[in-house]
């Protein structure tokens, strides 16, 4: 039985990859033309090109899959045109649904997000049922994730046996790109971040989010979503900080201000990112909001129902810190980035 995973060079997508593969499993994998291969090299599974937004590509690209891991997407909290994360994270996702309907493709597992999650009102950690209400923030990344959750159920509800997952900021080995999750982390190392203020995050595992998301295909529900996160990892951005530097060794920031300070400060990163560098801002008003939120993540259901592992952090942040600096992004001694990062 062929299995697809589209975007199967990225963070995710790569990772599943070769547990698939390791597993036995005829796996599938699209990219596209452009794109850096260099953690699926040497991995025992097919490559197709094919874009999510191009409807021939995706019908190749599936026939005769009968399971499809839809992973490719823009994990983007900056572009300079942001009509491109509603295209591939949005119709993109409507292209690929509609071919796995026609195609009576078997099971399907959506790679959505904690950013289509909602908060609650009480501040506790959101489970499954909260829906996504931050539309008053205008945040195009997280807009698009919870719409392209949408465009699949409207799938699901023809037929589609569907299961959706939602990761929190993963972190771990081989975010080679990196994401924003590992930039974020980087930007600690390097001593980019001179500040720290109120706000959080829920930090899963890459090996605990692909162990979700192989199990929501065994044996998910159709027709029902799953909160791939950890139970003891909702945490304060100061937390997070402090234990990076302390693994590390490196000095996390100490200095506390204001949100409407920091703020301020990500506006004026945001003008120079897109009139003067053309490079992503170190805090984008939108991440800067989000991580203000503190959006929580209750992920109790996918821990009895899928058995999601839950990695203590401490861990995470060990391999992935040893990872970047065996891989050229990190060097403690000299305190230099890769030759591009970016």
């Amino acid at each position: 039985m062929k299995t697809l995973i589209t975007g199967g060079n990225g963070f995710v997508g790569s990772a599943l990859a070769q547990k698939l593969a390791e597993q036995g499993e005829d796996v599938r994998i699209t990219i596209r033309q452009q794109s850096n291969t260099s953690t699926i090299d040497g991995l025992d599974v097919e490559k197709v090109y094919a874009d999510v937004r191009d409807e021939q590509a995706v019908a190749n690209a599936l026939k005769g899959c009968r399971k499809l891991y839809h992973t490719a997407a823009l994990y983007k909290v900056w572009l300079p045109d942001e009509q491109e994360l509603h295209d591939v994270n949005v119709e993109g996702t409507r292209i690929v649904m509609k071919e796995a309907l026609r195609q009576e493709v078997e099971k399907v597992v959506l790679t959505s997000s904690i950013a289509a999650l909602g908060i609650t009102a009480n501040g506790e950690p959101s489970d499954e049922q909260v829906r996504f209400n931050l539309w008053y923030t205008r945040l195009p990344y997280e807009i698009s994730k919870y719409e392209s959750e949408k465009v699949a159920e409207e799938f699901a509800q023809q037929g589609l046996p569907l299961v959706i997952v939602r990761p929190s900021l993963v972190l771990g080995e081989k975010d080679f790109y990196p994401t924003p999750s590992g930039q974020l982390v980087l930007d600690v190392l390097h001593g980019r971040y001179l500040f720290y203020l109120d706000g959080g995050i829920n930090l899963a595992d890459i090996n605990d989010v692909i162990a979700g998301h192989c199990a929501a295909m065994d044996k998910g529900k159709s027709g029902e979503s799953y909160n791939l996160g950890n139970n003891q990892n909702n945490k304060s951005l100061k937390e997070l900080f402090s234990l990076i530097g302390e693994i590390s060794g490196v000095s996390a920031p100490r200095v506390k201000i204001p949100y409407s300070v920091a703020l301020a400060y990500a506006n004026l990163s945001l003008l120079m990112a897109n009139y003067i560098t053309h490079k992503p801002p170190l805090f984008a008003p939108g991440a800067l909001q989000v991580l203000h939120l503190f959006k929580k993540m209750d992920s109790t259901k996918a821990i009895g129902e899928l058995g999601l592992p839950q990695t203590p952090l401490r861990e995470t942040i060990g391999r992935t810190i040893a990872w970047y600096s065996e891989n050229g992004y990190w060097n403690k001694k000299k305190e230099k980035g890769p030759v591009d990062d970016s």
